[in-house]
């Protein structure tokens, strides 16, 4: 029945959200069940935990190191090409950061969680921002959460992937839009697969067996989003040895200038807008976008859609919407739901 003239559409009652996509990369395809009972939710919070342990490079009693990584990047963002970033971490108080890729280069001394930039940027790409969070803190995930396991198999291995802040109590057996994932091996503790977000992963290889005073640090990591490889990055990592002071100093005018951008990842949003198309489910779209502490849109791309019609008009409401403002440039996900009105 038509709405009255001059009143907006209404949405349709009782819609429902379309399924995920499936895309090929997702490990967890059948069988996703809630923990049935307090210790097998204390299995997959420790499995989680023992992953985090191993990957958290930034973790109190971490050796001080020297990490390489070479990358190629790609996909419909403003950045790509071929790129390198660098870390020296002595301690908490004392690290150093480089990255350069395409026509933008940054290099970044930290004392204790505040960084200065040798010559400041405006931004940093998507693409190393992805990569520093793959690498140096990849599990990122609140005290006591909704949980989800599935088993799988990776590698011809026993895996465990566990997904996390879903619906309370969801029988639905197959990925949820706003479930983030973590698939581990269930032997080794390692993780495997990260995904924030339907649409978009993250793949670990151990290959070369990287031991760092008892810490396996993946050699390759490999990004998809959308269906498309976008990341591919090459590891190396050795112990920091004999570090010039001078170059983890910050100098007299890199500190009159005050701390660089800092940044942040895993911040989540919803917008909903009326469904352009016949339907009668909630069609959604995943924005993988990089927001300025201002809260305008750097950088964006489509992580997953329901209705791949609907892809540029949900690329269109993000980088028009306005984000809140923070003190942080952050990595985010924004699922864009296309609400079925009546007509």
């Amino acid at each position: 029945m038509p709405s009255p003239a001059g009143e907006p559409p209404q949405p349709v009652a009782r819609a429902h959200p379309a399924p995920v996509p499936l895309d090929v990369q997702e490990p967890a395809t059948g069988a996703i069940q809630v923990p049935a009972t307090p210790a097998d939710r204390a299995a997959a919070l420790s499995l989680l935990e023992r992953a985090r342990q191993n990957s958290d490079m930034h973790i109190a009693g971490t050796p001080p190191f020297r990490l390489d990584a070479t990358f190629l990047a790609s996909g419909d963002v403003s950045y790509v090409g071929s790129g390198a970033l660098s870390e020296t971490w002595l301690s908490g108080q004392q690290w150093r950061w480089t990255a350069n890729l395409a026509e933008y280069s940054q290099s970044r001394i930290g004392r204790g969680q505040i960084g200065f930039d040798e010559q400041r940027v405006p931004a940093v790409p998507m693409r190393v921002h992805m990569l520093r969070e793959a690498i140096f803190w990849p599990l990122q995930f609140a005290a006591n959460p909704r949980l989800r396991i599935a088993a799988t198999q990776w590698n011809g291995k026993p895996a465990t992937c566990v997904l996390l802040g879903g619906e309370l109590g969801s029988t639905v057996q197959s990925r949820l839009w706003n479930e983030q994932e973590y698939c581990i091996d269930n032997t080794s503790g390692l993780l495997q697969v990260k995904s924030p977000a339907p649409g978009t992963y993250l793949v670990y290889e151990y290959g070369k067996n990287l031991d760092f005073h008892g810490r396996f640090i993946p050699h390759r990591i490999t990004g998809f989003v959308g269906g498309i490889p976008v990341l591919d990055a090459q590891v190396t990592i050795a112990d920091a040895g004999s570090v010039d002071e001078k170059t983890l100093t910050p100098t007299a005018e890199m500190l009159a200038a005050g701390p660089g951008i800092t940044l942040a990842a895993g911040q989540k949003f919803l917008i909903n807008a009326p469904d352009s198309f016949a339907s009668d489910v909630i069609q959604t779209v995943i924005v993988h976008a990089e927001l300025a502490p201002a809260g305008n849109v750097l950088e964006e791309e489509v992580s997953t859609s329901a209705d791949p019609r609907l892809s540029q008009t949900a690329l269109d409401l993000v980088r028009q919407h306005g984000f809140p403002p923070a003190l942080t440039q952050r990595e985010v996900y924004v699922s864009v739901g296309f609400v079925p009105v009546a007509q």
